[in-house]
């Protein structure tokens, strides 16, 4: 099985950048534990190294050629959607348009839930902003191909939990 890990970085705050890369590096190796005949992949690993020894020219668009095929090979993709991002939120949606399976698993760090909010529109009608939980977005919780979604409260807990849903997709 390819297995994908996509998840943010770029707007990961820094207080949290260090315990969160620890968190995809250790989900990274128990999925290959789990399944020593699986490939992860992910950007920490298999693209994000190689961007730094390009022209700083050429990095974006290799950066979308290259995760995008590893989306795109992917058996299973897992989206770690605790903080957001642009970049995430496109390979959602390469997965769902391939019918890939999505594990979509998000953490309250306590930081990155969004407050309500309110607005008015240009006929005088208010609303409140349709948050969901504050944590994830309602329309990445909405993509037809999520095959399970995880919120978890610590690394450990993350890891058994995806692992596990990992194994009952496979039977």
């Amino acid at each position: 099985m390819n297995i994908y890990i996509a998840c943010a970085l770029t707007h990961v705050p820094r207080s949290l950048f260090d315990e969160h890369v620890a968190f995809i590096h250790e989900l990274a190796q128990r999925l290959q534990e789990n399944d020593a005949a699986a490939a992860v992949k992910y950007a920490l690993i298999n693209s994000d190294p190689q961007l730094a020894t390009k022209p700083e020219t050429e990095r974006a668009r290799l950066c979308y050629l290259w995760d995008r095929s590893m989306v795109e090979e992917a058996d299973l993709v897992i989206a770690e959607a605790s903080f957001p991002s642009t970049g995430l939120g496109i390979e959602l949606q390469l997965a769902e348009s391939n019918g890939t399976p999505i594990i979509l698993c998000f953490r309250d760090f306590g930081t990155n839930k969004v407050a309500p909010a309110s607005y008015a529109n240009p006929d005088r009608s208010h609303h409140e902003l349709q948050v969901g939980q504050g944590l994830v977005t309602l329309m990445a919780l909405g993509i037809p191909t999520i095959f399970r979604t995880i919120q978890y409260y610590g690394q450990d807990d993350g890891i058994k939990r995806i692992v596990d849903a990992t194994n009952s997709l496979r039977q």
